[in-house]
C-alpha cells in the first residue's frame, strides 16, 4: 500500500468518527471530516530533506487561505515541501476544490515552508508570501529563495527579488512563518518573517516604502538592527497585533528554546524589547500562537504552543502558555490553571468561537512521532465562559491523531460557522466541516481602499459587536497559527441573540465606523472611510473641519482623536492636514 493509500484509508476511517457528549458543555460542538470527495484528498505534504538545511524538514508545513480569484469563496494555497509541485485549490462553491496551480503559475517544486497572505500592493486581490529553502540537493538549503507571488487576477508573478523580500539571511537558508502588519500606520503593509536558527539572523522586519501616489508594488527595506533587534530568537512564527491599546501594533515572536519575545512599538518606527515588561516569554519551546480575547475583558490575549511532558524536566515551564492581558499589555500566564496547557508536542493554534456561544475557543494541533507524543490527538479547548477551557478531541468529530503542523480557519461552505484545515507534516491535509448546532452569527469583510488611510483588509482595526449587555472584540491581525494564514474574516458567534445593537470598527487611522440595529446571520462588507472623512459619515464637510481644528498642533499619536485629524500621518495636526481636507470637500 502506498503512503497516499494509507493516508486515504486513515481519513476514511475518521471521516465518520463524529459523536457528541451528553454533557451540555460539549453537546453543541461537532465537526465532520469532509476531506474525502473535496478534491483535497490527493494532496500529500512531501518535504525534500536534501533541499532543506540540516534536519528541519520535520518542522515544515504551512498553507494560506484567501479568496484569490475574488469570487466570494475562500481558496487554499498549499506548498508541497519540495517533492512534487505546490497546489492552488480554488473553491468551487459546492464543498469541493480544484487544483489550478499550473494555470495560475504557482506549480513549482521547491522546499516551500511558511505562508502569509495579504493584498500587499492594495490592488484588490490577495497576494502570497512564502518562505522557501530552494531546490538544492546538499542538505544546506539555498538562501534568497523566498517568494512573493503578486496576484495578477488569474495568475501569479513572483516579485520577491524585485521588491527586496527574497532574502531573510545573507548567507543562510532560513525561513519559517511570516506576518503582515502596518507597523507605522502609514497605510502600507510591512512584513515580519521568522527564522529558526542558532544565529537568529532569519528574524527580520521589512518596512514597506511603497509610494501611494504611484501605481506599483514598491519596495521593502530591511530595518532589522536599526528599528528592532530579533537576533536572540529561534523564531518560528511572528504575530503583529496591538497588545497595549495605543493603536500601534507590537511584534510578538513565538520561538524555540526559551527565546519567545515581545517587542513594544514606540510609535516612531522603532521597537524595544518588552518581553519581561509584558509578562511573556516564559514558554520553553514556543512554536505557534494565536490571539483572542479569551476572558472578554476587552484586551487581546496571546496563546503560545509548546511541549508538554508527563514528567517535565526540572525548572521547565511545562506545556502551552496563555498570556491573559490586563489591558495595557501586562499579562499573566495562566494556561495550567485554565485547562489549556497540556497539548502534547504543540505546533499550530487558532482562536475562534466554534460553537457560537460568544466565547473564543482554541484549536491546537500537535505531533512528534516518538515517545509519549506518538499518536496524540489534536485538541479543541472549548471556552466554558468562566475563565476555563475544556479539552476535547475525537468526541467532537475533530478526530485526528497525526504529526500535524499547521491549522487554519475559514468558512469554506459559507454557512456562518468556521471550519478547519489541518496540514500533517509528510502527510495529508484534513478538512473539518463545522456541523455544530446553529446559533446566531455575524461575519464581516473589511476593505480598505487606496483612498483610505488604513492598511488592506483593515489590518490593525478593532471590531466590537454589542448585543444587549455583551460586547465582543476582535483584533484584525496577521500571524495567528504556525506557518499558516487563515481566511481574513471577522467572525462573531452570538448565541441566541435575535438582534445586534451595534457594530463598531475602530480603524487604526483613528476613524470609526458604526452600524446600528444589525440583523444577525449575514455576511457584511465594511469599507474604511475616505482619508479626509474624519467622522466617517460619507461626506467631507464642516463637521470634519471642526474635528480637525479641535486637534490643532496635537502630536500624541497614541490619541485616537489626534490620529483621526492627522490626515497625512506626519505626527502633527497642522495646515497640511487642513489643506488636504479642503481639497476633498464634498460638493
Amino acid at each position: 500500500m502506498t503512503r497516499r493509500e494509507r493516508w486515504s484509508t486513515a481519513l476514511m476511517l475518521v471521516s465518520g468518527a463524529m459523536c457528541w457528549w451528553s454533557d451540555e458543555v460539549s453537546a453543541q460542538l461537532a465537526f465532520s471530516n469532509a476531506t474525502i470527495g473535496s478534491g483535497l484528498e490527493s494532496f500529500i505534504h512531501s518535504p525534500n530533506f536534501l533541499a532543506a538545511p540540516a534536519s528541519v524538514e520535520w518542522t515544515m508545513g504551512g498553507f494560506g487561505i484567501a479568496d484569490f480569484n475574488n469570487d466570494g469563496w475562500p481558496d487554499i494555497f498549499l506548498p508541497r515541501g519540495g517533492v512534487g509541485t505546490d497546489r492552488l485549490y480554488l473553491n468551487n462553491g459546492n464543498g469541493t476544490f480544484s487544483n489550478v496551480a499550473s494555470s495560475w503559475a504557482v506549480a513549482s517544486a521547491h522546499a516551500g515552508n511558511g505562508v502569509s497572505c495579504a493584498d500587499f500592493d492594495r490592488d484588490g486581490d490577495v497576494d502570497i508570501y512564502m518562505t522557501s529553502y530552494g531546490t538544492g540537493a546538499n542538505n544546506l538549503g539555498q538562501p534568497g529563495r523566498h517568494r512573493l507571488y503578486r496576484n495578477d487576477g488569474a495568475s501569479f508573478t513572483d516579485v520577491a527579488s524585485a521588491v527586496g523580500l527574497a532574502y531573510t539571511a545573507p548567507q543562510d537558508a532560513v525561513g519559517d512563518g511570516a506576518a503582515w502588519g502596518d507597523i507605522d500606520l502609514d497605510g502600507d503593509l510591512d512584513l515580519v518573517v521568522a527564522g529558526w536558527s542558532a544565529s537568529g539572523v532569519g528574524n527580520r522586519l521589512f518596512r514597506s516604502d511603497r509610494d501611494p501616489k504611484r501605481d506599483d508594488v514598491g519596495t521593502f527595506t530591511d530595518v532589522t538592527g536599526s528599528a528592532i533587534n530579533m537576533n536572540q530568537s529561534w523564531g518560528f512564527q511572528p504575530t503583529v497585533v496591538d497588545l497595549t491599546g495605543d493603536g500601534f501594533p507590537e511584534v510578538l515572536l513565538a520561538a524555540d528554546f526559551l527565546s519567545s519575545r515581545a517587542y513594544r512599538n514606540m510609535r516612531d518606527g522603532n521597537f524595544v524589547l518588552a518581553t519581561a515588561d509584558f509578562g511573556t516569554g516564559v514558554d520553553d519551546n514556543g512554536m505557534g500562537s494565536c490571539i483572542g480575547d479569551f476572558d472578554r475583558n476587552g484586551a487581546p490575549d496571546w496563546y503560545v504552543t509548546s511541549i508538554h511532558m508527563d514528567m517535565p524536566n526540572p525548572a521547565m515551564h511545562n506545556g502551552n502558555t496563555l498570556y491573559l492581558n490586563a489591558g495595557d499589555g501586562v499579562c499573566s500566564e495562566v494556561a495550567a490553571t485554565h485547562g489549556c496547557a497540556d497539548g502534547g508536542w504543540g505546533w499550530g493554534a487558532v482562536a475562534a468561537d466554534f460553537d457560537g456561544n460568544g466565547w473564543e475557543d482554541i484549536v491546537e494541533v500537535n505531533g512528534r512521532n516518538t515517545a509519549e507524543w506518538a499518536n496524540e490527538s489534536e485538541y479543541i479547548y472549548r471556552n466554558t465562559g468562566d475563565g476555563n477551557f475544556l479539552r476535547t478531541a475525537a468526541e467532537t468529530g475533530f478526530a485526528l491523531a497525526a504529526d500535524s503542523r499547521a491549522v487554519g480557519t475559514f468558512d469554506y461552505d459559507r454557512d456562518g460557522d468556521l471550519d478547519l484545515l489541518v496540514l500533517v507534516n509528510a502527510g495529508p491535509v484534513a478538512l473539518f466541516r463545522n456541523d455544530s448546532a446553529q446559533t446566531s452569527w455575524l461575519e464581516l469583510d473589511l476593505v480598505a481602499a487606496a483612498d483610505s488611510r488604513c492598511a488592506p483588509h483593515g489590518l490593525g482595526a478593532i471590531v466590537e459587536c454589542r448585543t444587549g449587555a455583551t460586547t465582543q472584540r476582535r483584533w484584525v491581525h496577521s500571524g495567528s497559527g504556525y506557518h499558516s494564514s487563515s481566511e481574513p474574516l471577522v467572525h462573531f458567534g452570538l448565541a441566541e441573540a435575535a438582534a445586534i445593537d451595534r457594530i463598531t470598527v475602530r480603524w487604526p487611522s483613528g476613524q470609526s465606523t458604526q452600524l446600528l440595529a444589525v440583523t444577525p446571520n449575514q455576511r457584511i462588507t465594511i469599507h474604511a472611510p475616505l482619508a479626509e472623512d474624519l467622522d466617517a459619515d460619507d461626506s467631507v464637510n464642516t463637521s470634519d473641519v471642526l474635528l480637525l481644528l479641535a486637534q490643532w498642533d496635537a502630536r500624541d499619536r497614541a490619541d485616537r482623536n489626534m490620529r483621526r485629524a492627522d490626515i497625512n500621518s506626519d505626527g502633527i495636526v497642522n495646515a497640511h492636514d487642513l489643506t488636504r481636507l479642503l481639497a476633498a470637500w464634498t460638493r
